[in-house]
């Protein structure tokens, strides 16, 4: 199977499945790239038969012309600021305008991203999320536009890109502003003419796409420096959305713990006191990160300020003049697994998992 294989979203009485693989997603033995399923229908993805079945929920509930409601986005907080992107995301999703999130890295992007697109008319249609960033700058033509059999060394086969993969849908460029100068104006040219030319091929294609994308970057300043396009950036800032930073928004600290702890798990006074003074550069996905530490740290304890532990932090700061500082590698080595199977309160398995190292490792070391 794929990593990331088929879409199966509810549509009225039945299901939408959108195939997103190289593989294929096979029904009654056929290939399919989109069709309308009933309940008890039975879907082949790889190895796997996978059949519909109809629950205790009552099927066809909702109309197919109907958007579904959702009251908070997935996004936690009841501050000002979240309260009046929320309000701009509606304002957004009820366009096809295309939308620039500005935001710092951890911010949740993509999570507006995808509000915007499950609150618009294009909420039964494919959302494609692409990292600019993330993809080796010799692919990320293929990726965007696709490429035809024989383009390029390894091109098997016709593949297709993101913006056909997306077609009536919605297309996250996250990171756009690390797009490089060469593929900016092939994109532009993309947003221009609703036409994509996949890599090697000699036509186009015509595609519906809604286009959303996010920086963490001031692209009026890249433009200045030359390394991104003027006439790109006016066709990405018709909506702009500016997500607020964790240390903008600490009245949602409460809640967005609350979230990531659930409700088996506590924080004490302390720990909340701890977490409202740090300056949080990493945003929500640190908070979320240091909370999910403090879990396993705990091992089903209330969270103390003891847990919570920032990544600025230098985990031998406890040592004192009565406590020498390591003179070898052997020595501090054993201090630093020492120390973290006293903070997880003598659980090896939870001091192995606070270490990001398998528990097999850490018998071995602490041997």
């Amino acid at each position: 199977m794929s990593r990331h294989h088929a879409n199966l979203l509810r549509q009225g009485p039945k299901y939408l499945l959108m195939d997103r693989s190289s593989n294929g997603t096979f029904v009654d033995g056929k290939r399919v790239d989109k069709v309308l399923l009933d309940p008890g229908s039975e879907i082949n993805i790889g190895p796997f038969r996978l059949v519909l079945t109809e629950g205790d929920q009552t099927l066809g509930s909702m109309p197919t012309d109907k958007v579904t409601d959702h009251p908070d986005m997935d996004m936690v907080g009841s501050s000002e600021g979240i309260e009046k992107l929320r309000g701009q995301v509606r304002q957004a999703a009820d366009t096809d305008a295309n939308v620039l999130i500005i935001g710092e890295t951890g911010t949740g992007k993509e999570l507006v991203a995808r509000a915007v697109h499950d609150f618009s008319q294009r909420q039964m249609m494919p959302f494609v999320a692409i990292n600019c960033g993330a993809i080796s700058p010799d692919l990320v033509e293929s990726e965007l536009f696709g490429h035809v059999k024989g383009a390029f060394t390894g091109a098997a086969g016709d593949r297709k890109g993101a913006f056909e993969q997306a077609h009536g849908g919605t297309l996250f460029l996250d990171e756009i502003g690390e797009l490089s100068t060469g593929l900016q104006p092939k994109l532009l040219r993309v947003l221009e003419s609703g036409e994509v030319r996949r890599v090697g091929a000699q036509g186009t294609i015509t595609v519906d796409v809604r286009l959303v994308a996010a920086t963490h970057r001031d692209l009026k300043s890249e433009v200045d420096a030359g390394r991104f396009r003027s006439d790109l950036l006016y066709r990405l800032f018709v909506f702009p959305l500016l997500v607020p930073a964790l240390r903008l928004r600490k009245d949602d600290i409460g809640e967005l713990t609350n979230y990531f702890l659930g409700s088996d798990d506590e924080l004490t006074e302390e720990a909340m006191v701890r977490l409202m003074a740090h300056p949080w550069p990493g945003n929500v996905r640190e908070l979320k990160n240091v909370i999910e530490r403090a879990r396993i740290v705990a091992s089903g304890e209330p969270v103390g300020p003891d847990e919570i532990i920032f990544l600025d932090e230098n985990p031998l700061s406890e040592n004192t003049p009565t406590d020498p500082l390591p003179e070898t590698f052997e020595e501090l080595e054993r201090l630093y697994y020492a120390r973290a199977l006293d903070k997880s309160r003598g659980s090896i398995r939870a001091a192995a998992k606070s270490l990001g190292i398998p528990k097999s490792t850490l018998y071995d070391r602490l041997k």
